[in-house]
């Protein structure tokens, strides 16, 4: 029977289609060419300007970085490491580089 139940619950995540799973929490996002694609149209800022801030405010350095649709636009989404060890995720509208929230 957990046999039955580990493979059902397999067979439904791989017949899942990608897009839904990225969209998640964050919307839908970006893959790498499309990432960098925005940003040399310049409908967002280069992730590297985000990160000399982050690291001026926070130190420490970046673990993960996406860029995600919301319904008001881009964000990035970063997983930083400070200097004193604490990993915060902060999110960044990537249009203009604000910090929307660090938790």
């Amino acid at each position: 029977m957990k046999k039955t139940i580990a493979i059902l619950l397999c067979a439904s995540v791989l017949a899942t289609p990608l897009p839904v799973l990225a969209q998640g929490k964050y919307g839908n996002s970006f893959s790498a060419d499309e990432a960098r694609n925005a940003r040399d149209k310049g409908d967002v800022i280069p992730l590297r300007d985000i990160f000399q801030r982050l690291k001026k405010r926070h130190g420490g350095y970046q673990v993960d970085a996406n860029l995600y649709n919301r319904d008001r636009g881009q964000v990035y989404v970063i997983d930083w490491m400070t200097d004193k060890g604490e990993r915060i995720r902060v999110t960044v509208d990537a249009k203009t580089g604000r910090i929307l929230s660090t938790s």
